[in-house]
């Protein structure tokens, strides 16, 4: 491998990208995707951010186990799976600005969407969010839509969390065991799509070598985020890790819709 600087930048957007993955429960993958796509192509940067982050999530689900909602993990994982499957299929008959218009797009979405639930209800138009609001049939066919396409986007480009944090959150109440199931669920569904990158050929010398450079700096942020995962403000931090999204997201696909025209 040809070393660059840009394998620094690169570095350097793992240790914010895991220290929100570890404290908040996703977050790290979708953070870093228009770095990873950007810096070294969607064919290489899909596969780089699903492998490096694998054993970091292995490693937490298995000290965490004990404080994981395993019902709820399991129906999100009967929700899921079909959907990511198909999301791999996907990933490897699409062109890669197709991949790279799509991961734009999807994170600039979802980043929009936690934006106004989390920044402009209760800070602009004054909404208070009713912890106790009733169940309607429309919110649980959203919240499994939500499920579905999430397996979808995950399988395809490893950025499902936003998506699917949409049921998990309503499910589990508490942050910490909140926090854990997330963990658990990354952990299942991106050792699946590291099999399915390892069987397909994505990994190959080169990809091992920006692996083995970026793995201490993953290591670094989510060391962190488990460390400070109880004594930060959560809502500040992710008010904070949405704009950043809002931001990278509308980067990526600005670039990559103009790089078609």
């Amino acid at each position: 491998m040809e070393f660059s600087l840009n394998y620094i930048w690169l570095g350097l957007a793992q240790v914010f990208a895991y220290f929100v993955e570890s404290s908040a429960g996703f977050g790290a993958v979708v953070i870093c995707a228009p770095f990873n796509t950007g810096i070294l192509g969607p064919k290489m940067g899909v596969p780089f951010g699903t492998i490096l982050v694998t054993p970091l999530l292995v490693i937490l689900a298995l000290k965490s186990r004990k404080n994981v909602s395993w019902k709820d993990l399991g129906k999100v994982l009967l929700a899921c799976l079909p959907g990511l499957f198909l999301g791999q299929y996907l990933f490897y008959v699409i062109s890669p600005d197709v991949a790279k218009i799509g991961i734009g797009a999807v994170v600039t979405v979802i980043a929009l969407i936690k934006i106004y639930q989390h920044i402009i209800c209760p800070l602009v138009l004054k909404k208070e969010v009713e912890e106790d609001k009733p169940d309607t049939l429309v919110s649980k066919i959203l919240r499994y839509t939500c499920l579905i396409v999430g397996g979808i986007v995950h399988g395809a480009f490893n950025i499902g969390g936003p998506l699917i944090t949409v049921y998990t959150l309503e499910a589990v109440k508490e942050k910490t065991r909140y926090r854990n199931t997330m963990i658990t669920l990354w952990a299942t569904l991106d050792v699946l799509n590291s099999i399915n990158h390892f069987r397909n050929g994505a990994v190959t010398p080169e990809l091992w070598n920006v692996l083995l450079f970026c793995w201490p700096f993953a290591a670094a942020g989510f060391i962190a985020g488990v460390f400070f995962l109880n004594k930060i403000n959560r809502t500040t931090f992710l008010r904070f890790v949405y704009v950043v999204l809002l931001a990278t997201g509308l980067n990526m696909l600005v670039r990559s819709l103009m790089a078609v025209m």
